[in-house]
């Protein structure tokens, strides 16, 4: 086994899905670091208006929506290849490996299409403060001309992290990072590009990124995935696998971020500086959200390539170990953001009135982030069982219809900023019940039925 990669089979549980999920969770960290890194830059060095914090602000949750629809869609080749690599079908690794590929050429152009054309209709949608949609609708159409590069890098960690392999990833990521604040000063102190240059900065680094992915794709030494040119085109067969699992994944991430595009756009409704501050907040919760749910992304391939060896028992022991890390990680590090809400929220804004907006969800949001790293844990079980409808139901019930009726029906009765946060607490531990509830009798079911097949 390559050191770089994991042994999911076999060998200690926690060891194993750590090696997996602390590179995950730096990569995903550093990803959401972006939009900090941007409104940071543009605090101290832009000279304009003083609207350009605000204005990729806002951008922010829906810049998150696209992020957790790629993520997710590409959790389909993750598990697909898991499963191929754990029953020892090469052939069926290649030609997932190439049909993800071109999936996500194409996929990725269409939604930069998209992006682009309803820039201004998006941001209607969540009430963004007139006095700002004019720089948020050109940072967005930016943006979303880079999203067929972030796309295939996407696709391209997804299929190294099915062999265990989520170092080099994080590697990828982090080297595109540091260029991104590099020309993020470059564009914006020296050229005075505003939101611009931020943008131009972000697509620079998706690109190298996204080259070294497909690069190591391409050289790849294992001895089961590696991306062939002559494989590049869909196979049906494999295709229909994937977006069986990385549609349902995909919506289910769509959904978080359409719910929060719900609360936000009933923030924005208090002014601009409830704007920017929960601009603020959703930055480091996104952080927060990274650290809790990383090990899901562990534990999926984990628990894929298991069931495709028929080894249920260290299925289930994967999902109790991953739930145990979330627990720690999230309750810790959330702890810490709520108490210095304050200061972390300076960073980016030193309007006291913007600060305290950012506090008020904040010190909810992050003291309780471990509960949706618990539900992210099952939902991913799920997934890697083959099942990833019933964690996208439950989603788009507790994370995105109950939030319809908690703004529309039932914060107009008791309107307070902390009140409208606490939805996200009582979503997630609905749906982690929910989930519960169609995972153990799966987790039977199978048990059984490998069970008649060994007699």
């Amino acid at each position: 086994m390559l050191k770089k990669d994991v042994n999911m089979l076999e060998g200690p549980i926690v060891k194993g899905l750590l090696s997996i999920a602390l590179p995950i969770m730096v990569m995903n960290v550093v990803q959401s670091l972006f939009n900090i890194i941007d409104m940071t830059v543009l605090k101290t060095f832009d000279a304009g208006d003083g609207y350009a914090v605000g204005a990729v602000g806002t951008c922010g949750t829906l810049i998150s929506l696209i992020t957790g629809l790629l993520v997710g869609c590409s959790s389909g080749a993750n598990v697909v290849i898991a499963k191929y690599i754990g029953r020892g079908d090469k052939r069926g690794v290649e030609r997932a490996v190439g049909t993800s590929v071109l999936f996500a050429m194409i996929g990725g152009v269409v939604m930069s299409v998209i992006g682009v054309s309803c820039a201004e209709l998006f941001l209607g949608w969540m009430n963004c403060p007139d006095e700002l949609i004019g720089k948020a609708a050109l940072y967005f159409r930016l943006y979303f001309s880079g999203v067929p590069i972030l796309m295939v890098y996407n696709f391209c960690a997804s299929i190294l992290r099915s062999t265990g392999d989520s170092k080099r990833p994080m590697i990828y990521l982090t080297s595109g990072g540091v260029l991104k604040i590099i020309f993020n000063v470059l564009f914006v102190a020296v050229f005075k590009l505003s939101v611009v240059g931020v943008a131009l900065a972000t697509i620079i680094s998706w690109s190298v990124s996204c080259a070294l992915g497909i690069r190591a794709l391409l050289k790849n030494d294992h001895p089961m995935v590696r991306l062939k040119l002559s494989e590049i085109r869909i196979y049906k067969k494999e295709l229909s696998e994937i977006l069986a699992i990385g549609v349902p994944a995909g919506l289910q991430q769509a959904l978080y971020s359409i719910a929060n595009v719900i609360i936000t756009a009933t923030v924005n409704t208090f002014g601009p500086a409830a704007t920017t501050g929960i601009s603020i907040a959703n930055n480091f919760d996104g952080i927060l959200y990274q650290i809790a749910v990383a090990p899901s992304l562990a534990v999926m391939p984990y628990v894929s390539q298991n069931v495709g060896a028929g080894n249920i028992k260290r299925a289930k022991q994967s999902i109790v170990r991953g739930m145990m890390i979330t627990v720690v990680l999230g309750a810790s590090i959330g702890a810490l953001s709520a108490i210095f809400s304050a200061e972390l929220s300076s960073i980016m804004s030193n309007d006291p009135e913007v600060i305290g907006y950012s506090q008020q969800k904040m010190i909810i949001i992050s003291s309780t982030y471990f509960i949706c790293g618990i539900n992210e844990i099952l939902g991913a079980s799920m997934r890697g069982f083959g099942k990833p409808i019933v964690p996208a139901v439950s989603t788009l019930i507790f994370m995105c219809a109950i939030r319809f009726v908690w703004v529309y029906l039932i914060f107009p009765l008791f309107r307070n900023l902390t009140f409208l946060y606490l939805i996200w607490p009582i979503g997630w531990i609905l749906s982690i019940l929910t989930i519960l509830a169609f995972l153990l009798p799966t987790v039977r079911r199978l048990e059984r039925q490998i069970s008649r097949g060994a007699s």
